[in-house]
């Protein structure tokens, strides 16, 4: 297994644990997300560049979440 291939592992199980806290009022998802990205933007400068799915994945859930949020009222 390649150095690329641990650090996308590693980014997509982040990605995983953070799901489940998003909905609570600790900031772990934020932090997880952020710790996410930055490991494949690594993996997808060492390997493939399919690594940077995921935090193009994030960022647009993001902005979702953001733009859902400011049109709620």
């Amino acid at each position: 297994m390649t150095r690329s291939v641990k650090l996308g592992v590693a980014s997509l199980t982040l990605v995983a644990l953070s799901l489940p806290l998003l909905g609570s009022n600790t900031p772990f998802s934020f932090v997880f997300a952020v710790i996410s990205c930055v490991l494949a933007f690594l993996a997808a400068q060492q390997g493939s560049k399919w690594w940077l799915a995921i935090p193009c994945m994030i960022i647009v859930v993001f902005a979702l979440l953001m733009w859902v949020g400011f049109h709620a009222s």
